[in-house]
């Protein structure tokens, strides 16, 4: 990993609340967990965190990379693998990890909105996830990102 330059030396915290939807159906998912929050030397916004039992992926480490033209790049590292690319307006082609096996899946977003500053703020995802051309999510995933008070 390269050197990284903290913005601040204060502790962040993410509430992260994920959406898949179904049809008419919905499954919320809530996350509210300390985070490592930094501009990397490329200029990328990077959130980062390990997973927990909470979130069934204990043993990964999490990246949301959100590039300065919102790229966002979701990294897993660990027990599995993962590398989506979410970027409104184009679809991408990423490398998905399961206990089932490796997939290449197609990410599409339907919006990206970034709001994230030097003093934290909000990222808010709408993507879908194919696989051959059929649909496998439906996703939404809201962040935001908050200086622990001490």
């Amino acid at each position: 990993m390269g050197k990284e330059t903290e913005i601040k030396k204060e502790q962040w915290v993410m509430k992260l609340t994920s959406v898949q939807y179904d049809g008419d159906e919905k499954e919320e998912t809530f996350l509210n967990t300390e985070i490592s929050y930094y501009i990397d030397e490329s200029g990328e916004r990077v959130i980062a965190y390990e997973e927990s039992e909470t979130t069934g992926m204990e043993g990964s480490y999490m990246q949301l990379r959100i590039s300065p033209d919102d790229v966002i790049s979701i990294i897993r590292t660990g027990n599995y693998q993962t590398d989506l690319v979410v970027q409104a307006g184009k679809k991408h082609f990423c490398h998905y990890e399961t206990p089932f096996g490796d997939f290449v899946v197609g990410v599409s977003a339907r919006f990206v909105k970034n709001t994230l500053t030097d003093e934290g703020g909000m990222l808010w995802l709408r993507y879908t996830v194919d696989g051959n051309t059929t649909l496998l999510s439906d996703n939404e995933i809201m962040i935001e990102v908050q200086k622990i008070m001490i």
